[in-house]
């Protein structure tokens, strides 16, 4: 089972709709994944489950989204040069021990050039901290609305090559 996270909780945000096409190609692939879209964490999670309150619906989806499945794909926008509070705070409330030696694939969406590369970078970052693996090749998906059909479809032949060629070095894993 392949987890794959919308790391933002913008509500109907474009991340979601990469999200939808990374699903979509996993399917095509025979994988069985789930959609974890972060508009839906409980509200206040930040001030519960953080700090040693138990949360029952925060519980329920790290379990389900994070701990369970063995492969994550995190799909984050540019926030401020980096990657969205909410997916930091998010991280903040896993028990590292349940995620050690999990891999990820990390994609950027960003509508500049840089396809929140940095924020990438960072999230790269404290994911190995967490000694979680990250497949190295990491999609950024600049300027994305030229990237993306009404159907929701990545358009640019470059980027299908590299984000199936990131879909296979995950599957292998």
């Amino acid at each position: 089972m392949i987890t794959i996270i919308a790391g933002t909780n913008r509500k109907n945000s474009v991340t979601l709709q990469v999200v939808h096409y990374y699903e979509k190609l996993l399917n095509q692939k025979g994988q069985t994944c789930q959609v974890l879209d972060l508009a839906k964490l409980p509200k206040d999670f930040v001030f519960s489950s953080l700090y040693g309150e138990e949360n029952k619906d925060f519980t329920q989806i790290t379990e389900q989204f994070i701990f369970e499945p063995n492969k994550l794909i995190i799909v984050t926008p540019e926030y401020n040069g980096s990657f969205p509070g909410i997916m930091k705070s998010f991280i903040d409330g896993w028990n590292p021990r349940k995620v050690s030696g999990k891999w990820v694939a990390l994609a950027g969406v960003s509508s500049g050039r840089q396809g929140n590369a940095r924020g990438m970078d960072d999230l790269t970052n404290i994911l190995n901290y967490l000694k979680i693996n990250v497949v190295p090749v990491k999609p950024p998906l600049s300027q994305i609305f030229n990237l993306l059909s009404e159907d929701g479809d990545i358009v640019d032949d470059g980027m299908i090559d590299l984000i199936s060629l990131q879909l296979d070095l995950l599957l292998e894993k």
